[in-house]
């Protein structure tokens, strides 16, 4: 009886009880796995222009704290933007090779921000979504989305790609300023 009952609660917890919004705060990165050092940035790259934003569910973000412990790789993105959904994809995925040492954040306009609950679901990414200003775009030359970004670790200006990027471009990059990675036991 005792395994029937603890068998329906972990039925009733897993159903429905479950709040979290794909692209909000849940989807934020963990700590830089031990062992995982990063290269050296370029001491001629422009420091990246902080900002503050708010996730899909209305949690504030700052690009500084994201940006501090690790590389960050920004997708200027937008809800109505028919090719952004793949580039986004394809960022994601080149991201997730590097198993929590780069973050990545989807950026789209403040008046998209309604509509980016939806584009982050159905994305769903296991990566944070975000609604920034005019200002954040533009100090990025982020004009017309897609746009990547990725800066490094502390807050310098690597590179961006008006367009888009191709995945094994930016895997490369990632690749480069991940020095080491401990060994999986």
């Amino acid at each position: 009886m005792r395994v029937l009952l603890l068998a329906l609660l972990a039925t009733a917890a897993g159903c429905g009880g479950d709040d979290s919004t794909a692209g909000g705060q849940e989807d934020l990165p963990p700590a830089v796995p031990a062992g995982v050092v990063f290269a050296e940035t370029p001491r001629d790259a422009l420091d990246a222009p902080d900002f503050s934003a708010e996730l899909v569910d209305g949690t504030p973000v700052r690009g500084a704290e994201l940006w501090r412990e690790r590389p960050l790789v920004l997708v200027f993105t937008a809800s109505w933007c028919e090719s952004c959904a793949q580039v986004h994809r394809d960022v994601a995925v080149a991201v997730d090779e590097h198993e929590d040492a780069i973050a990545l954040l989807g950026v789209v306009p403040e008046d998209d921000a309604a509509p980016a609950l939806e584009y982050a679901e159905e994305l769903d990414l296991g990566y944070p979504v975000a609604a920034a200003g005019d200002r954040v775009w533009l100090n990025y030359a982020a004009r017309e989305p897609p746009v990547v970004v990725l800066v490094a670790r502390g807050g310098k200006v690597l590179r961006g790609w008006p367009g888009g990027v191709e995945r094994s471009v930016l895997a490369g990059e990632l690749d480069d300023l991940v020095a080491e990675h401990a060994e999986h036991e």
